[in-house]
């Protein structure tokens, strides 16, 4: 029991320096911890949109498991330095290799068992804030706080799998490394990076082209692989440039004497030569994981906050939609559910019309259909309808010559002065008042309600846009081979109870399902799209939370590290005439270099990210610049405001221990 002794020795000893490592793991284990209790919680489960926030609540899961594995491995390399040399003194005085492993095996035993304990009790008394959080972005639901065995013992094996593999990999160097080696384990001396002018340039080259890729697209059907490909551009030059790109500019620099050979530049660029090969990777990765919070707040809060709008744009509180007339029968039964529910229906507002379809128009005026290339918000979503569907929908028509047409065009957008339906020219005449079917969200599509005299135009605009299930060159087209072309829609305005509105559209689909009829509720939209996104603002907020402490730990542990090899240097600049002063300003300035790269890619990422998500957002129909811009503004404040703080306080860490 040597090895165990020796373990509980080293452990209570080192303890102080192994405090940082147990509290970040226990803070990823808490998280993850959090994600699997909510993602097995029966309340949730059972309930009506349970398969929504669990989906939700897995794809946070991933994330913060990933972020977890990751950092366990990259702290560990910090921890290890200080074990592997205890151990190399230890064999050094007799004992064998294998001990000295048991050593390590033993201390990580503990620092599992430490930490999983921690985390678990930390994850179950989280849950109690994290819930009424949840359920009020979650639409106002009443989910109950339960902690089960189930993941008590999955994220602690989880753990004890990554704290073995940790373990494995540390023994595997104990047995590969020299005793002298391992002795001197923390403390390696980073050598000058080599000059790769290539490289260098083409990470700049590929920045840049990610840039211009977020810059030019326009929103499309294929705006999101623009996105994918923007991103990857952004990441792989970010990476080059911190890790060569760099340390080449540094080399250009040193060999500009007149620059290099003062005294504010020379520690300061030979410092940052020498950190840019052992830390090109760390500050790429604290620059883009700082850019991916800034993205995932924006983007779940502008979510969220825009489809909190949703029901003030929709115009009825209950629509059918349906591919056939409604029978009186049907129309009695809608009133009768009503009924049951305790709720007064509004009369019927009544619009046969055909299906909302996106079609371009062209400046003679030619309609075609949208072939899924361009820019698909700029395309305007057609419904057509004859002049007495009109009258029957709101009560009033509008006068119409034999040469014209109606158009009547959401968010204010400009109507073409002529129309070609069917081959025939026709004058557009803009109509002033018309109560839209759709939303009228200003995020969402600029829909153009067409409005004919006759049935046979209908038939003829059907043709010009539709494509026909069967279509043999010479055959006729007729709106019998366009199967759905034309729907019938019933509106109402509901009074009563939110919760009796839904239980009411929930029996008309089930009595409308066989008949192909569609319903959709207002009030249930609303709770749909509010869970949904409330959920994914709080997975996006939990994630961003972790990635921010992450990249402070990070930033942390660097500074530490570089600051126990930078005193022995700066140490022996002061015995030959460096004063403290000097010593202070020269550490100040070499720091603010080292984060001043990052806060500038940091910044230069998220601006560019803004035209990428804003074309993403249009894509979607969910672009609000009210909401949008604000909302991202702040996050880079937040963000470059939290990432200020940890400059200061890991700067007054690194001079602590320099000028020791």
């Amino acid at each position: 029991m040597l090895s165990l002794r020796f373990a509980l020795q080293t452990l209570k000893k080192d303890f102080r320096h192994y405090a940082l490592f147990i509290f970040a793991n226990a803070f990823l284990l808490m998280v993850n911890a959090m994600f699997f209790a909510i993602r097995n919680n029966h309340s949730i489960a059972t309930s009506e949109y349970g398969k929504i926030i669990k989906a939700v609540m897995v794809l946070g899961l991933v994330l913060s498991l990933l972020v977890g594995a990751v950092f366990i491995f990259y702290a560990n390399s910090f921890v290890s330095g200080r074990r592997q040399r205890q151990i190399g003194t230890l064999s050094m005085l007799g004992m064998s290799r294998f001990q000295g492993f048991m050593v390590v095996a033993w201390q990580s035993l503990g620092l599992w068992f430490i930490t999983t304990i921690i985390g678990l009790a930390a994850s179950f008394g989280a849950l109690f804030i994290a819930f009424p959080v949840l359920n009020q972005l979650a639409g106002g639901q009443d989910y109950r706080v339960a902690f089960d065995w189930n993941t008590v013992v999955t994220v602690g094996l989880i753990y004890a799998a990554l704290f073995f593999l940790m373990t494995m990999i540390e023994g595997f160097k104990i047995g590969r490394t020299s005793l002298i080696d391992l002795t001197k384990s923390d403390q390696k001396v980073a050598k000058e990076p080599k000059a790769k002018a290539f490289l260098g340039i083409t990470g700049f080259v590929i920045l840049i082209a990610g840039y211009w890729l977020a810059l030019t697209t326009k929103p499309s059907l294929n705006a999101l692989f623009s996105f994918i490909w923007a991103v990857g551009l952004v990441i792989v030059g970010t990476y080059l440039v911190m890790i060569v790109g760099i340390g080449w500019l540094l080399k250009r620099l040193r060999k500009n004497q007149k620059y290099y050979y003062q005294d504010k530049h020379f520690v300061p660029v030979s410092g940052l030569l020498f950190r840019v090969k052992n830390n090109g990777a760390g500050l790429a990765t604290v620059a883009l994981l700082f850019t991916t919070i800034v993205v995932a707040l924006t983007a779940a809060i502008s979510m969220q906050q825009v489809t909190s709008k949703f029901g003030q744009y929709l115009p009825y509180d209950t629509t059918i939609t349906s591919t056939q007339a409604l029978s009186q029968d049907q129309l009695k039964q809608v009133q009768q559910s009503a009924q049951e529910h305790n709720l007064t229906l509004s009369a019927s507002h009544e619009l046969e019309a055909t299906n909302a379809i996106l079609a371009n128009v062209s400046d003679e005026g030619k309609i075609s259909r949208f072939t899924g290339t361009g820019d698909v918000m700029a395309t305007p979503v057609f419904r057509a309808m004859t002049a007495t569907s009109l009258k029957q929908w709101q009560g009033q028509s509008v006068s119409l010559a034999s040469d014209e047409v109606g158009i009547y065009a959401t968010h204010q957008k400009q109507v073409p002065t002529k129309l070609q339906i069917g081959g025939k020219t026709y004058k557009v005449k803009t109509i002033n008042q018309f109560t839209s079917p759709d939303s009228t969200a200003p995020s969402g599509p600029s829909y153009y309600y067409l409005v004919v005299n006759q049935q046979s135009q209908l038939n003829d605009f059907l043709k010009d846009v539709q494509v026909p299930a069967s279509n043999d060159g010479g055959v006729q087209v007729s709106i019998s081979d366009m199967p759905d072309a034309v729907t019938h829609l019933y509106a109402y305005d509901v009074k009563g109870t939110k919760k009796n509105e839904i239980a009411f559209s929930k029996d008309l689909s089930k009595i409308f399902q066989q008949t192909g009829g569609q319903v959709t509720d207002r009030a249930d939209a609303v709770q749909s799209i509010e869970t949904v996104f409330g959920s994914l603002v709080f997975v996006g907020v939990l994630t961003a939370v972790v990635l921010t402490f992450t990249t402070v730990l990070i930033v942390y542990y660097k500074q530490v590290a570089e600051g126990m090899v930078d005193r022995q240097n700066f140490k022996k600049m002061q015995r030959i005439g460096l004063s403290l002063a000097e010593t202070k300003q020269m550490i100040n300035r070499q720091i603010r270099l080292l984060f001043g790269l990052p806060l500038l890619l940091l910044v230069l990422n998220a601006a560019f990210a803004f035209p990428i998500l804003k074309t993403v957002f249009k894509t979607l129909g969910m672009f609000d610049p009210t909401i949008f811009i604000p909302v991202m503004v702040t996050m880079m404040v937040i963000v470059i405001l939290i990432y200020l703080v940890i400059y200061w306080l890991t700067s007054k860490r690194y001079q602590q221990i320099v000028n020791q």
